[in-house]
């Protein structure tokens, strides 16, 4: 089961995008972009670049993970314990180090130089799902994984459904759709639902630095890096990135040489 779960990731991710972004151009929440076709375009272009390396990186990442069971490194695989538990644990914390790395990437000037290409668009909508710059995925994809997981030794089966649950949120999160009430009241109570990952991407760096979690908001709880806000009532992008030409695929490229 696990392996069938990593070979549909791929086409969970690609169908999902589908999904959303027909959905959206029929029920916008937030405003669309005043050139949407160009806007998207753009997007997608660089998110092709990202889809492909996060497809090579993914392939060297589950390769550790591969590793790290045969050769029984980690702290998990030094501690007995009901598979269901570790498992479990091992989703948590595989989302811990994200949000602590996430941390990382808005506090140390290098990596927010590229990682600033994913927040700097001013409209969100599901072809901003992707928008990363290629050194940003190696930096928070490969070498992050490359560590985190041999360190706990991380299964293959926490890894395979933490992937599960990232995916889906991750597209829902940047769409430009409303969901109901109900489901963002309760649904955030334990996941970053698209309302809350939304602050997330304010022009206001007292928003933008916070909602950190990617499946979980336990962390941004527990550590205090969260508020309470509309995604209607901010505004989105950062405000040193306004101009059309930051946001072409060159210009987002070299958007980390930029002071």
């Amino acid at each position: 089961m696990i392996e069938t779960l990593s070979t549909l990731q791929p086409l969970l991710l690609v169908g999902l995008l589908v999904l959303m972004y027909n959905l959206e151009s029929f029920m916008p929440y937030l405003a669309k972009p005043a050139n949407k076709r160009r806007h998207d375009l753009h997007n997608f272009g660089i998110s092709f670049i990202a889809f492909a390396l996060n497809g090579l990186i993914g392939s060297g990442v589950v390769f550790i993970v591969l590793y790290t069971s045969e050769y029984q490194l980690g702290l998990f695989n030094q501690i007995v314990m009901p598979t269901v538990v570790e498992t479990i644990l091992g989703i948590l914390l595989i989302d811990f180090g994200s949000y602590c790395l996430h941390n990382l990437q808005h506090k140390t000037p290098f990596l927010w130089r590229f990682h600033r290409v994913h927040h700097s668009d001013p409209n969100l909508n599901a072809s901003s799902v992707l928008r990363f710059h290629p050194v940003d995925v190696a930096l928070s994809q490969g070498i992050f994984y490359c560590i985190w997981i041999p360190l706990l030794g991380i299964s293959m089966a926490s890894f395979v459904v933490y992937g599960c649950l990232a995916l889906p949120l991750l597209v829902m999160q940047h769409s430009n759709m409303r969901f109901p009430n109900w489901l963002e009241k309760y649904g955030r109570l334990v996941f970053s639902t698209p309302g809350w990952h939304k602050i997330h991407h304010s022009d206001e760096q007292r928003y933008t630095d916070s909602h950190y979690g990617d499946v979980f908001t336990f962390w941004d709880r527990i550590f205090g890096t969260h508020h309470a806000v509309q995604p209607d009532e901010i505004s989105y992008g950062l405000k040193e990135f306004r101009s059309d030409e930051h946001h072409t695929v060159k210009g987002q490229l070299l958007m980390p040489l930029k002071k």
